[in-house]
């Protein structure tokens, strides 16, 4: 025996009227045909494109509510198309269409008995027998459930006359009780004017008055126009002609309210003032970005808080009189939020705009700052980076410069750049600087105001109470510990945090850039000689395979070279289009030591061994050790205050600071002193040795060879000036 499966649902097959209208989304269609399997619809704005939908297809979109069906018009009235749909009418002019068809439902009952006649007496005696019957629907409408008691009141509508009977009986009948018919063709139309064709004109001239660039207000528009038809009015009277017709002030003002508003702003006071006045809120832009990472949006605000411009605490260190010569102003904040997750991946406080303090945002996007988060003193992590497919921004300098256009691409992401003036294609960036503005400032000392009516008596210079690092601090705190925890009306409610966990489950994070390609997409640029011992930068000798073979090939020509002022522990070197790697020479790691501290701490080693050019790796090793016992966190928090070098300034400390100054290893040669140290070798004491105590010198002169003539040097005995 067969079984055969019985279908669990089956397409319902309905009739498309051939004159209705379908909407699927935004596209308009006309039915063209249907069977069994779908509907053929044309579309309205392409009349040569006909589609096919299957009756699940249909069914689908029904329930996602994409589709829309009008049912074509059962009466049409010539030119004037009645209106197609009730709901469009005022309640108490939808009661009275309703009231009438009621009645006129009940005459057509007597008509279809022979109990009616279309006299007045006849009518008359017609409404006697129907009101009663509607009066009792009318009290069960408004009383349900029960008898009307004493007391209650119970509103019935004014029966109509036997003329207005008469007239929409017969179209309301022939047009098969549609109730359209019943309704006053005056509801929707526009009253005829009764003003003469020179008045028509003088409004018109006021209109376009109203209309020009930084015109007067509506009323003294209409004073005006009101004079000007006073003073042509008399003088017709004058020529012996009729008086014309002078229409009111408010008629006037009236008048100029139907004008577009739109318009008109743009007219007034420009076509922005306009589109941002009647800019509508949404959501922004929704299908642009799915998952983390593929859309972030940078900008730059200037921040709405008065601070002082000092960092790391120098403030609490300092007396109140020399505390108030500490120049103050408002800083600039740099911030790079995650479109789809609405996380905040960077934020930096800066002095000025510029591309180099973009980059460093850029940077700071791009690596978990869950130690930063932690220096700070927050809660929560923060470790939201990914890869990056599109950055958002305006054409800022700090953005349209080719710096920063090239570093972008570096990283595997595309610029894009929306139209100028259309802050909603960049909405989620402006919406959270707005956020900070609002939510933020108002608990802090020292914040400004947009205008001075907003400000009234409030001192800001007076109440400014943070400095630099209480700035970053206080920022920084907002956004990792209350901004990604709290529900965000643009995720329906979800916080910006449990989107992140939530696409990182369904999509998995892209991968971030690693800190070589950050390096030579981000780094400060030189231009450096190779040598025997590498590349040398910050009085550092950075090495590689690629550099060794390059070296033994005997090219020496100089090499485009980029460090991160983050990480000296490497550096990337330019061999052959490619960027390649080269650690520090150095018994002691230097990653993680960032150029700020190096020049301190160089700077000190400098001052103490003044007279020598070439310094021993126990000095440099000693230097890293100290650096790695400052404290982590206070380390941590004063590479992204403000206040940090640019790359010209970098160059010219290289230049100037770390010049003709090395660190080798192994025995010292000892030569004669010189006026200036550079290219003298001295020896140095042991690591236990009193520092102060000077080493004999060997006053005997270096002798002049040529390169030919002289002997092979020994690696470890190599000097700085040795090439």
């Amino acid at each position: 025996m067969t079984f055969h499966s019985v279908p669990t649902s089956r397409p319902i097959i309905r009739s498309l009227r051939p004159s209705s209208t379908i909407k699927i989304g935004e596209i308009a269609y006309s039915p063209e045909g249907a069977d069994y399997h779908g509907t053929m619809l044309r579309r309205l704005d392409q009349p040569e494109v006909v589609e096919h939908f299957t009756w699940e297809d249909v069914a689908a979109l029904r329930a996602e509510g994409r589709w829309r069906y009008t049912p074509a018009p059962a009466v049409r009235a010539g030119a004037t198309m009645l209106p197609l749909d009730l709901t469009h009418l005022a309640p108490k002019e939808r009661a009275k269409v309703t009231f009438m068809a009621r009645v006129l439902h009940g005459l057509h009952d007597l008509e279809a008995k022979g109990e009616l006649k279309f006299t007045d007496q006849g009518l008359e005696e017609a409404l006697g027998k129907i009101l009663p019957r509607l009066a009792e629907a009318y009290v069960n409408q408004q009383i349900p459930g029960r008898q009307p008691r004493f007391g209650d009141q119970v509103q019935l509508p004014q029966a109509p006359s036997t003329r207005s009977i008469r007239r929409v009986y017969r179209k309301f009948v022939r047009a098969n009780f549609d109730l359209r018919v019943l309704v006053r063709k005056t509801q929707f139309g526009k009253a005829r004017s009764h003003f003469e064709p020179e008045v028509e004109e003088l409004l018109g001239q006021s209109v376009r008055e109203f209309g020009k660039e930084g015109g007067s207000d509506a009323r003294t528009v209409a004073n005006n126009t009101q004079q000007m038809i006073l003073r042509v009015s008399q003088t017709r009277l004058d020529n012996g002609q009729s008086a014309l017709t002078i229409p009111s002030l408010r008629t006037i003002e009236r008048r100029i309210a139907r004008l577009d508003r739109f318009e008109m702003t743009a007219l007034r006071e420009g076509i922005d003032a306009a589109r941002k006045k009647f800019a509508t809120s949404g959501l922004g832009i929704q299908q642009m970005a799915q998952f983390p990472g593929e859309r972030i949006e940078i900008d730059e605000w200037w921040v709405d808080l008065w601070t002082y411009f000092a960092r790391l605490g120098v403030m609490r260190a300092l007396p109140p009189e020399l505390r108030e010569k500490i120049p103050q102003g408002r800083r600039y904040l740099y911030a790079i939020i995650d479109c789809a997750t609405r996380c905040i991946l960077a934020l930096l406080v800066a002095e000025r705009p510029s591309a180099e303090a973009a980059m460093r945002a850029l940077r700071m996007a791009s690596v978990d700052k869950t130690d930063y988060a932690r220096a700070i003193g927050a809660k929560s992590p923060w470790s939201f980076c990914a890869g990056f497919s599109t950055v958002c921004a305006d054409t800022g300098s700090a953005f349209n410069s080719d710096a920063f256009m090239a570093a972008v691409n570096s990283i595997g992401a595309t610029m894009l750049f929306p139209p100028v003036a259309i802050p909603e294609l960049r909405a989620h960036e402006e919406r959270s600087f707005g956020n900070l503005s609002n939510n933020m400032t108002p608990y802090l000392s020292g914040r400004t105001f947009p205008n001075p009516v907003a400000r009234g008596d409030y001192p800001t210079e007076a109440r400014s109470a943070l400095d630099d690092e209480d700035l970053t601090r206080v920022l920084s705190l907002y956004v990792i510990d209350h901004y990604h925890n709290r529900p965000h009306r643009g995720l329906n409610g979800q916080s910006p945090a449990n989107r992140w966990r939530e696409l990182e489950d369904q999509f998995a994070v892209s991968e971030p850039a690693d800190i070589h390609t950050l390096r030579a997409a981000l780094g400060v640029e030189f231009i450096r000689r190779p040598s025997k011992k590498g590349i040398e930068l910050f009085s550092q000798h950075y090495t590689c395979e690629a550099l060794r073979q390059l070296w033994v090939k005997g090219r020496c020509s100089p090499l485009r070279v980029k460090a991160d002022p983050a990480d000296i522990g490497a550096i990337s070197v330019e061999l052959n289009g490619r960027w390649e790697t080269a650690e520090a020479v150095s018994a002691t790691p230097l990653f993680g030591v960032s150029l700020a501290e190096w020049t301190e701490k160089f700077r000190t080693i400098k001052q103490r061994y003044a007279h020598e050019a070439e310094l021993t790796e126990s000095i440099r090793a000693r230097a890293i050790e100290e650096i790695c016992a400052i404290d982590k966190a206070a380390r941590i928090r004063a590479n992204v205050l403000p206040g940090e070098p640019s790359h010209q300034q970098i160059r010219a400390v290289q230049a100037n600071l770390f010049n003709g100054t090395s660190f080798r290893s192994g025995p010292a040669i000892l030569t004669t002193p010189a006026k200036a140290f550079i290219g003298q070798r001295i020896e140095l004491p042991p690591d236990d040795s009193d520092p102060g105590t000077k080493p004999e010198k060997d006053t005997a002169p270096i002798p002049e060879t040529s390169p030919s003539s002289s002997p092979e040097v020994d690696a470890s005995e190599w000097g700085f000036d040795d090439e």
